[in-house]
């Protein structure tokens, strides 16, 4: 719920308890409720009071880990693209089938040249990706993997893909997840590609968002030099 809404609900509940507590004791000296019907009153218009003060503070606790939240995940500008060449193995880890659910690793992929994409559907620059992504994989369908990695609620990214669908492997990981090097910060800025050979090298770390052409260049050298 809406942080705004929440503190407007709680300062009209204290408002209402205030307006109860007054009705109550007016027109007579202030003291103890004198029946039961006046001290059942007063407890409703207390807890009221009390229940809008709670309201109001988780209201905040939970606008600032939205908004901690919102600043660890960032979409990468043209000014913080990133292109770097590198030689490190890839390590093992485990990720989901968004549609079934089913646990897949990296190593299964091993033989193609993969592209790792760690996207969002919030982020505008991956949804540009996609088509391009989904045209690379149908060209290379047989020498070329793309594995398309988010952190969001596989139920969001199924209803996603049911608007614009992915020909890449959609894959899921729960968010937080701590991943391994080179990968680690992969979340945090997006969309981040990492492109590995057929050996299960990490050759490329690219940060922002690239075209058909530009991805094709990367990957068509790991293709044809290896199946010559």
């Amino acid at each position: 719920m809406n942080s705004t809404l929440v503190l407007i609900m709680g300062i009209v509940m204290i408002a209402v308890g205030l307006v109860f507590l007054r009705m109550l004791f007016s027109g007579r000296d202030a003291g103890a409720p004198r029946d039961l019907m006046e001290w059942a009153g007063t407890v409703l218009s207390v807890l009221l009071i009390v229940s809008a003060i709670a309201l109001i503070v988780v209201g905040r606790q939970t606008q600032e880990v939205v908004d901690i939240g919102q600043q660890r995940q960032q979409v990468a500008t043209a000014g913080s693209y990133q292109d770097v060449q590198i030689a490190v193995e890839a390590p093992e880890f485990t990720f989901a089938n968004v549609k079934t659910g089913e646990e897949d690793r990296l190593s299964n992929y091993v033989g193609k040249v993969v592209i790792l994409n760690f996207w969002a559907t919030w982020c505008a620059p991956c949804l540009d990706e996609i088509p391009d992504l989904n045209r690379l994989q149908n060209t290379y369908p047989d020498d070329l993997a793309i594995i398309s990695i988010s952190d969001e609620d596989p139920a969001l990214l199924r209803a996603f893909e049911n608007q614009l669908a992915l020909d890449t492997y959609s894959r899921v990981l729960p968010y937080g997840t701590d991943l391994p090097q080179p990968f680690t910060g992969a979340f945090v800025i997006r969309p981040a590609s990492f492109v590995i050979d057929r050996e299960g090298i990490v050759r490329r770390y690219l940060l922002g968002a690239r075209d058909y052409d530009f991805f094709r260049g990367s990957v068509e050298p790991l293709i044809t030099a290896q199946n010559g």
